[in-house]
C-alpha cells in the first residue's frame, strides 16, 4: 500500500516522495483509502491549499495541545519549504482539490470548492 501511495504522489506531483524528502500525511492515506472504498467522500476539518494565502484566516494551533507554538499555516509553510523529512500538506491539498473536480469529494467544514 505504501508503494501504491508513493506512486500516486509521484504521478500527481511529478516528485518522487523519497527523493523530495517528503512524508505522506495521514490525510493522504485516508483519502486514498476512502477513494477505494466509498462512492462519495465528505471531508471535515481540512482547509484548502489556498487557505494560508488568504488574509482573513484565524490563527489556530497546529495541534490543539501546543498553544503558543507554530500555528496551522506556519506549520504548513515550514513543512512545504523544508528540504527533507516534511509533510507536503499544501501540495497534498492541491491534489485533493484536483481530485474533487473529477470525483465525488465534498469539503464540508470548513466549506470550500475545488479550484
Amino acid at each position: 500500500m505504501m508503494a501504491y501511495c508513493d506512486q500516486v504522489f509521484q504521478d500527481e506531483t511529478g516528485k518522487n516522495r523519497r527523493q523530495s524528502g517528503s512524508f505522506l500525511s495521514t490525510g493522504w492515506f485516508t483519502m486514498i483509502l476512502a477513494l477505494e472504498l466509498c462512492e462519495e467522500i465528505v471531508v471535515y476539518g481540512m482547509v484548502s491549499d489556498n487557505y494560508c494565502r488568504e488574509k482573513s484566516h484565524p490563527s489556530v494551533p497546529y495541534h490543539y495541545f501546543e498553544k503558543g507554538r507554530l500555528d496551522e499555516c506556519q506549520m504548513y509553510l515550514a513543512h512545504e519549504r523544508a528540504p527533507r523529512s516534511a509533510h507536503r500538506f499544501i501540495t497534498e491539498k492541491a491534489v485533493f482539490s484536483r481530485w474533487a473536480k473529477k470525483r465525488p469529494i465534498v469539503f464540508a467544514h470548513p466549506s470550500w470548492r475545488a479550484q
